[in-house]
């Protein structure tokens, strides 16, 4: 976030403190000015527009905005200059970033008086404004601000207006200086020359309130006047609301500027308590010598000892609020790069907040192209697999069944027929590699648990190696042993008699090609 200027109050205006500031004692009550703004003089066009004539002014783009431009009809009347001026090519103001939000036109008086003149609002790239003056002599130019209420231009002045396209006789033009504001606004880019346009209309109110609200955060508001910042702040979170309920436009741009100006109240008040704070802190130090200074006045023996002591006090009190100014400066200083750290810290979290939702949404869908990937794979394997030996789909994955019948009675030995059904199933596994298998042996319940569980690990044992033995991957083959732990049949009827069926169906060996999740689990 860039920053350019010095940081100071966006206001100065004498007398704003007038009964906030007491006198020194003895001497008459003066009106003290808050904050000294830091201010560079510029220039604008000024024409003197004859009587019951209409003039067509132009408008031209500044570097800042170079391709935009703009007209205004201009017709003086009795007592009142009606100016009815539109802009074209233009571009969304927070494209500047930081705190700029909309477009004001100001008119500047040959006194160098600058008049805020009303707010732009775009309808995409264009825009029209209809006001009035009571200045015959003037200049226009059009600058990005924070919000409509600001009442000194900022230095990003995008249009200036030239000369008539007319010539009329008595017209007169010359250069009006006036003073901008070079203060603590937050910017992110200096120029829109490669920003796109935009189309619709540009709504800015929230945007404007909650820079509002800030600009009276950095003012130093929630210490000097927490009770208006309080209620700038409900007015922001009531236009907030406003807005995502869909409670239309009308209502949006009341509550915004409602916000606006609250928020303009709260800052105003916050600079003004703050220099008074910092001017009572002066005048507390330098109390001595301010008593000294009033006492040698009242006994001053000569009318030039008292004006002596006079200009003494007068430049003590120079000094005093030369110092709060300084320190007013500091804080509002101090405030500004908390609030820039804040703001490019809250950058920096909605940039890795943005890069995770990406990555995440990227994972998401490598994640659904491999599972659709398995999906098909599993398809195409049950497939192959469904014309060699009996399986079935679980939640594991695909189930290979091996019965008894494959092995010797009682031993773990291959017959023919199991190695030749085994050596099909090794060729369709080998065209799909990465494929993990775990053997397991199961038996009946004949036998001790100890017998069956050690027949049920040779078997499974003896599956593996056959298998391995055939090309697979012994790091991707394991063998089990589950003894007569699972049965899947009876092994007894229910009269508690023999049930041969049930026994053969539980001798068996399973080859479980584990699904990818199950897979994981088991590690």
């Amino acid at each position: 976030m860039k920053r350019k200027g010095n940081f100071i109050a966006m206001w100065a205006v004498a007398g704003m403190l007038s009964g906030l500031v007491p006198a020194a004692p003895g001497a008459a009550q003066e009106q003290v000015q808050a904050v000294q703004p830091v201010t560079e003089v510029r220039q604008s066009l000024g024409l003197t527009y004859p009587e019951g004539v209409t003039l067509s002014v132009k408008f031209r783009g500044t570097n800042r905005l170079p391709q935009a431009s703009g007209e205004a009809k201009i017709q003086t009347k009795k007592g009142a200059t009606e100016i009815e001026i539109e802009l074209d090519e233009m571009k969304p103001a927070y494209f500047f970033g930081g705190d700029y939000n909309c477009y004001v036109l100001w008119i500047v008086s040959p006194e160098g008086h600058v008049d805020n003149a009303g707010e732009f609002i775009l309808e995409g790239n264009r825009s029209k404004l209809n006001v009035s003056t009571p200045l015959e002599t003037f200049g226009m130019f059009v600058t990005a601000e924070p919000h409509f209420l600001v009442s000194t231009p900022s230095r990003f002045v995008v249009l200036d207006n030239t000369r008539p396209t007319e010539e009329i006789a008595p017209l007169k033009t010359s250069q009006i200086k006036y003073r901008g504001f070079e203060g603590v606004y937050q910017y992110t880019q200096e120029t829109l020359v490669q920003d796109p346009e935009v189309k619709g209309e540009v709504r800015v109110e929230l945007r404007q309130a909650r820079t509002a609200v800030e600009l009276a955060e950095r003012a130093g508001a929630a210490e000097f006047a927490p009770e208006e910042l309080a209620r700038a702040r409900e007015a922001l979170n009531r236009t907030g609301d406003a807005l995502e309920a869909r409670s239309g436009r009308q209502v949006v741009s009341q509550l915004g500027r409602e916000t606006v100006r609250l928020a303009v109240e709260a800052q105003k008040l916050a600079e003004a308590r703050a220099f008074q704070a910092a001017l009572d802190s002066e005048r507390k130090a330098s109390a001595d010598q301010a008593a000294r200074l009033e006492k040698g006045i009242q006994e001053a023996q000569s009318e030039a000892d008292r004006q002596r002591l006079q200009a003494e006090q007068e430049q003590l009190r120079a000094q005093m609020e030369a110092r709060a100014r300084e320190e007013a400066q500091r804080r509002a200083e101090a405030e500004a790069r908390r609030a820039e750290a804040e703001a490019q810290r809250a950058e920096e979290e909605a940039k890795r907040a943005a890069q995770a939702e990406q990555q995440a949404r990227l994972a998401q869908g490598d994640a659904e192209r491999a599972k659709q990937e398995r999906a098909q794979l599993q398809a195409r394997l049950q497939e192959a697999l469904g014309t060699v030996v009996e399986i079935r789909v679980t939640a594991r994955g695909l189930i290979v069944n091996l019965p008894d019948i494959l092995f010797d009675f009682n031993r773990a030995t291959l017959r023919p027929q199991a190695r030749e059904v085994l050596s099909k199933l090794s060729g369709i596994l080998l065209v799909t590699p990465d494929t993990h298998l775990s053997v397991e042996g199961h038996a009946d319940s004949i036998g001790t648990e100890e017998y069956n569980q050690g027949l049920s690990e040779r078997r499974a044992q003896s599956v593996r190696d056959f298998l391995v033995a055939n090309g697979l991957s012994s790091n991707l083959v394991a063998a089990l042993g589950f003894g007569e732990a699972k049965p899947i049949a009876p092994n007894t009827k229910a009269d508690g008699s023999d049930n041969p069926a049930g026994r053969q169906m539980n001798r068996r060996v399973e080859i479980v090609i584990l699904d990818s999740a199950e897979v994981g689990r088991n590690k």
